[in-house]
């Protein structure tokens, strides 16, 4: 131990008697572990942190799987069945919970309401998770039936403070929740959760929680007895002894059984087990791979350079570590005392990095999350802090960084010859070939930065293209505003009243308006009569329309009408229908005409009616920009409500010739006017939903800029100290080319010709790299390919000029040389 303390004494005098090598040395690798850390913090923010709860690792989420969706949702009554009859999530710390979100509506003293994010969940399920309170008390199994005939609720933390200014005796007291037009429950509060459970996933936060009995109580009885209303999550904890494996097997089973009893309703639907850290993982997708490997580079490269620096350091003290060799010193003792001098450089740059790295997360809710004006209601911002896994992500960094490195001072010590090194100005009689190692670390520089200019130039195009690309919708002035909706005599007064607001061009009207935030949209079952060998009902997802809506979104009709005021209850039933649609039922053929049987409000074949297909529109997001296309259509508003029941909602969509979000208030009052319960739920602008679609394409465009431009400068300073130090080594020699008669330009374009040669080897490499990483970013692009000229082009531009930079003053320097003092000083 004692020598352990002897070298870190000598490793601080030697680092201090060095401030320029321990400078660039730190800055370089708290660059690395900074920019790597900071964007662990953001995924582990955004995906991969687990609940705060006991025993995490034992979570598991429940899907149901259809050929179109493996994470689709559940009935209340499929939720029952798994329940009763999975026995993985049987026994004593163990169970099956529910749990889909809604929102409620808590009165104000105006007569408007207050939106809450409400999740319900069985009474289990605070149980199943382990989550304890912060005030009074949650749900148990036990409490089922007291629960349906006096309902409670739990707050959430942030709810808790916002409405209730955090009061320490909030529990006991009833607080209103709106049922309806006419309709007020009084709930008691049983208690507030704390702030470290928000909801079960990191990015999202909820204001209310209820059970499942208690929504049957407040008259959502159908939404729990249908077996068409999927809108629950499955989340469960294994029993012990249970694995993920066997709970598969024990689904599978359960989907095959629920399959025979109702084959109409769960024709091809099946469920799968996956482990809740599994499924964080795989909602990082492709941005997280590219994230990942574009971090890895980043910190690969930092490690390059600060190796060229231990390289050039370890021949410059090739005399020393010589002498105190001859002198008797063991090899083994020398080698520890530079290891613990790389192990200082480490902990000093994992300090400098974690600085760095909570700096970059406290600027990144600002940066990169920026949610829709009048869209905070919806969660609360996300928040990224350097937690005690963020700092062992570091610490792991770190000790990588010190065992990549150990082979500087490992081979500085197993030299075997030592007279010839302990020569003075050794460094300068090493003028010979490159070894093979520094040759390939500057390969892999230049490699790996020509890789990563090449993914920024696609990812920043790929991000333009989402401002700029048609992407089905319009890109002008709309406000929308998404309410209860009134009966149609009040409808049509606030559609009047909302045309004459100045700067309205039109008003449409839509169950709900593109990329809004939803629970994936709504569906309809649909057959096929031109199909008879399709026999099952598919799920379509559909919208409810007034004949503005396709004008005033921007959707273009590409075949046949648009709707008309024709279109009425009793006129005959017409869809529009989106191209994937058309290309996939009736590929080659014209869609107009065909008949899309559609199943009514009861979900079976006595509510069954035909519809015609009049129009064809061009495909437009649903749920977000770059999703996968899929079959949708469209249905007259009145014939949805004659055919496919009502979900009580209406999203108005108003075109506007000004900023859509300077008139919002003016738009809000007007639907308070007509009626104080009309107070809108959500407002924002389709711009505002657009840009937030595209979030992730600006998060992925700002992040790999960032990391694409530290990259490049490492390969830009590595290069440069790599060649600085190859004209100090090849001093004598260049002074003996000179003294030959050598001019200061072919000595200049000598340092230049090898700076090209590594750097076209290094452009190669480089090459490879992005074909690899061609194959991850395809997921994670929009309207660009990973691997084009135009990208490949911007990116050699860039490094060329980059290389000639680092070029230029090593150049010069070896111009410079004075050829007799060079031969003087051997």
């Amino acid at each position: 131990m004692r020598s352990i303390v002897q070298d870190a004494r000598y490793a601080v005098r030697q680092l201090r008697k060095s401030p320029g090598f321990t400078m660039a040395a730190v800055l370089t690798l708290a660059l690395g572990i900074g920019s790597s850390s900071a964007i662990f913090c953001l995924m582990d923010g955004l995906w991969m942190h687990p609940m705060h709860i006991p025993h995490s690792g034992r979570i598991v989420r429940v899907f149901s799987t259809t050929a179109q969706d493996q994470e689709g949702l559940f009935s209340y009554l499929e939720y029952q069945a798994i329940a009763q009859r999975a026995t993985a999530f049987q026994g004593q710390n163990a169970g099956l919970a529910v749990i889909g979100g809604r929102g409620s509506l808590m009165p104000r003293p105006d007569g408007t309401s207050q939106v809450l994010l409400t999740n319900v969940v069985s009474s289990n399920f605070f149980s199943v998770l382990g989550v304890r309170p912060l005030l009074g008390r949650v749900f148990t199994a036990q409490d089922s039936a007291m629960l349906r005939t006096h309902p409670g609720a739990v707050l959430g933390f942030d709810a808790w403070k916002k409405y209730f200014n955090g009061d320490p005796n909030i529990v006991g007291k009833q607080i209103p929740l709106r049922r309806g037009k006419d309709q007020i429950n009084q709930v008691e509060i049983w208690g507030v959760l704390p702030e470290s459970f928000r909801d079960i996933d990191p990015a999202s936060d909820r204001d209310l929680w209820v059970t499942t009995e208690d929504w049957a109580a407040f008259g959502r009885r159908d939404e729990l007895a249908s077996p068409e209303s999927r809108w629950f999550n499955l989340i469960g904890r294994l029993a012990p002894g249970a694995t993920v494996a066997q709970a598969n097997d024990q689904l599978a089973s359960i989907a095959g059984a629920l399959t025979l009893a109702d084959p109409a309703n769960n024709h091809d639907r099946g469920a799968r087990a996956v482990s809740d850290f599994n499924y964080r993982m795989s909602q990082a997708g492709a941005t997280g791979k590219v994230l990942l490997a574009i971090v890895g580079g980043v910190l690969l490269l930092a490690i390059v350079n600060v190796a060229h620096l231990l390289l050039a350091r370890a021949l410059t003290r090739a005399p020393e570590v010589a002498l105190r060799l001859s002198l008797g010193a063991r090899r083994w003792d020398v080698a520890r005392q530079l290891l613990v001098e790389n192990f200082l450089l480490a902990v000093v740059s994992l300090a400098a990095g974690l600085a760095l790295a909570a700096g970059l997360a406290a600027a990144m809710p600002r940066l990169l999350i920026e949610q829709p004006a009048m869209l905070e209601s919806y969660g609360s911002g996300m928040h990224f802090t350097l937690d005690a896994r963020v700092f062992a992500f570091a610490a792991t960094l770190a000790l990588v960084t010190v065992l990549l490195l150990a082979f500087v001072p490992l081979s500085q010590v197993g030299r075997s010859e030592l007279l010839p090194v302990m020569q003075a100005n050794a460094a300068r009689r090493t003028a010979g070939r490159v070894p093979l190692m520094r040759r390939a670390a500057v390969w892999l520089q230049i490699g790996i930065s020509f890789a990563l200019l090449v993914s920024t130039g696609a990812l920043v195009r790929s991000f333009l293209n989402t401002r700029t690309q048609d992407i089905g919708l319009t890109r002008d002035q709309a406000l929308l505003l998404w309410t209860q909706e009134p009966d149609a005599p009040m409808r049509d007064a606030v559609i009047a009243n909302l045309r004459a607001l100045p700067g309205v061009e039109d008003v449409s009207y839509a169950i709900r308006s593109p990329l809004m935030p939803s629970e994936g949209g709504i569906a309809v079952k649909a057959l096929f009569p031109s199909h008879p060998e399709l026999r099952n009902p598919v799920d379509i997802k559909f919208n409810a329309v007034s004949p503005e809506y396709l004008t005033v979104t921007g959707t273009r009709i590409l075949r046949g009408r648009g709707f008309a005021t024709t279109d009425s209850q009793a006129g005959v039933p017409v869809v529009i229908i989106n191209q994937f649609m058309a290309e996939k039922y009736w590929p080659g053929q014209n869609p107009i005409g065909q008949t899309v049987r559609m199943l009514g409000s009861s979900g079976d074949a006595t509510s069954a009616f035909d519809a015609h297909v009049v129009g064809v529109t061009e495909n437009a997001p649903i749920m977000s920009i770059g999703e996968i296309p899929e079959p949708y259509l469209y249905v007259p508003w009145p014939q949805y409500q004659a055919h496919l029941g009502n979900m009580g909602e209406i999203a108005f969509i108003l075109r506007t010739r000004q900023n859509a979000m300077s008139m919002a208030q003016d738009a809000r009052q007007v639907l308070i006017h007509a009626n104080p319960l009309l107070d809108p739920m959500l407002v924002t602008s389709l711009p505002e939903l657009i840009r937030y679609s595209a979030g992730n394409y600006q998060m992925m465009a700002e992040l790999v800029s960032a990391l694409g431009l530290i990259g490049l400068a490492l390969t830009v300073v590595g290069l440069y100290g790599f060649l600085a130090f190859r004209v100090t080594q090849r001093w004598r020699e260049i002074g003996i080319r000179m003294a030959l008669g050598a001019t200061r330009e072919g000595t200049a374009w000598l340092i230049v010709r090898d700076t090209a040669g590594m750097a076209a080897i290094g452009l190669a490499v480089g090459i490879l790299l992005s074909i690899a990483a061609a194959r991850v970013e395809t997921a994670a692009l929009f309207g660009v390919r990973p691997i084009d000229a135009f990208s490949f082009a911007c990116a050699l531009t860039i490094l060329s000029l980059a290389v000639m930079m680092a070029a230029l003053l090593p150049a010069r320097r070896a111009a410079g040389i004075d050829p007799m003092k060079a031969l003087r000083t051997e």
